[in-house]
């Protein structure tokens, strides 16, 4: 009696399976694109404010598109559960391109900054879609991968965002920094729309109040004061900060889901996980090039080699969570990235203190990234997981504006306190932001830890 051949499994479907791809591809594109313009306008700035004489308005160029990106993300996650995210992403997408073409026609200052208002509120609303369309187009085996795959659309643009930015700059003009990014734009949503197609709105999901759209303004309103206060300390910066300090803990309080300060059981906690790991990681790296070369004596090209290895990292870390059992405890893997962040800022603190050398900061840090590269996707697979259909838009963009606020908080305390102790003191002003980061990455590991639900 012969013996029969064994049956050959056959594969699964992947991310580049023909029902997958339109979202894999298109998705990443377009998260590839605003990382380019986020990374880019920082290298370009400079010649922009001295060619619009526009000094002034440096700082509220970054915190306009902050604060108008709350926004977006309040009305997107609304809009995508009422409508389906086809229309918030293709009405994101459009609002982000044009504010492109403003930014790149701009005659004064002034329009620049409106225009980057118009960027950030595009693509606040994009990115929460984007969340949904991930969330209604690929299933929860392949979600993982799918974010990971995210991840490391942030990776080539973090390195070679600032050389090609500079070469712009130099050969074609700073206005092409902004106008080149628009036909890619419209190619990535080109190869969306199939996709899109598939996507469909919720019966059962909630009207957005007023009252959510004026606490999304008040939120929007005391996130740019912030970020514009938060360079220097003074008895007038201290008179007008606390009081917008207070006025963005209550709308935060309002626009978040029950439970998320108190660290409610499972979702509640998820979202401010998300917002203590990006407070974390955000605290200690806007200052990480400029403490290499302070402390260290390292020149800028060589201190910013300090991002991009974050960058690699935070990728590998994803890409490690990608490949992981389905049937793996997705709280415990956040939890784990979690303390490994912990651990990092923890590191990063002795090397300040101790006068470590330079290069062990870039080790550190990229054991940090490697931390957030595992815990911060699976924020987003848990709150996909643990949230009805009816309200995956509003708290995908929960977890999105947890994120943003903390990190503009963050950012904006750790830059009084830098500033304050900075001429006194170099190396202690360093520790303190390392400082902050631990106390944040504290508070991500003890609300990963009440992300299981009761």
């Amino acid at each position: 009696m012969g013996l029969s051949a064994a049956p050959t499994e056959l594969p699964g479907p992947t991310l580049l399976s023909p029902e997958h791809r339109p979202v894999s591809i298109g998705t990443t594109a377009l998260i590839s694109l605003f990382a380019v313009e986020y990374i880019a306008v920082g290298t370009a700035m400079p010649t922009v404010a001295r060619a619009l004489d526009g000094l002034g308005l440096y700082a509220l160029a970054f915190g306009a598109t902050i604060a108008a990106s709350v926004i977006g993300m309040i009305l997107g996650g609304w809009w995508s559960d009422r409508s389906g995210p086809r229309t918030v992403l293709v009405a994101g997408a459009t609002i982000f391109a044009v504010g492109l073409l403003g930014a790149g026609l701009s005659t004064t200052m002034e329009l620049f900054v409106a225009a980057r208002g118009l960027q950030g509120l595009g693509s606040g609303m994009a990115i929460v879609a984007i969340y949904v369309v991930i969330a209604q187009g690929i299933p929860d085996q392949l979600r993982p991968r799918m974010f990971s795959l995210l991840a490391a659309a942030w990776v080539v643009p973090g390195l070679v965002g600032p050389v090609l930015t500079g070469f712009l700059v130099e050969h074609a003009g700073w206005r092409w920094v902004f106008l080149s990014v628009i036909p890619l734009v419209l190619v990535s949503m080109a190869v969306l729309l199939p996709a899109l197609g598939r996507t469909e709105p919720s019966e059962d999901a909630p009207y957005l109040g007023v009252a959510t759209i004026l606490w999304a303004v008040v939120a929007a309103l005391s996130v740019g004061v912030l970020n514009l206060g938060g360079e220097q300390i003074s008895a007038r910066d201290v008179l007008i900060g606390v009081p917008f300090a207070i006025a963005l803990a209550v709308a935060a309080w309002r626009l978040l889901p029950p439970g998320t300060f108190t660290l409610g059981r499972g979702l509640p906690s998820v979202i401010s996980a998300r917002g203590a790991i990006g407070a974390s990681f955000m605290a200690s790296e806007a200052y990480l090039p400029l403490l290499l070369q302070d402390l260290h004596g390292y020149s800028p090209a060589e201190a910013g080699a300090a991002l991009a290895v974050g960058a690699v990292t935070w990728a590998g870390g994803s890409w490690l969570q990608g490949r992981l059992r389905d049937t793996v405890d997705r709280v415990r893997v956040m939890v784990i990235g979690c303390c490994i962040i912990l651990v990092g800022t923890g590191l990063l603190c002795a090397a300040i203190a101790l006068a470590w050398p330079g290069w062990t900061v870039l080790v550190i840090w990229g054991i940090t990234q490697t931390g957030v590269g595992v815990a911060y996707p699976t924020t987003s697979l848990l709150t996909m997981r643990l949230s009805p259909p009816e309200v995956l838009g509003r708290n995908s963009s929960s977890l999105q504006v947890s994120e943003a606020l903390a990190s503009a908080v963050a950012l904006a305390a750790v830059g009084a306190v830098f500033t304050a102790l900075y001429a006194g003191s170099q190396q202690s002003a360093f520790l303190a932001v390392a400082v902050a980061s631990v106390l944040a990455g504290t508070a991500a590991v003890a609300t990963s830890a009440r992300s299981r639900p009761a």
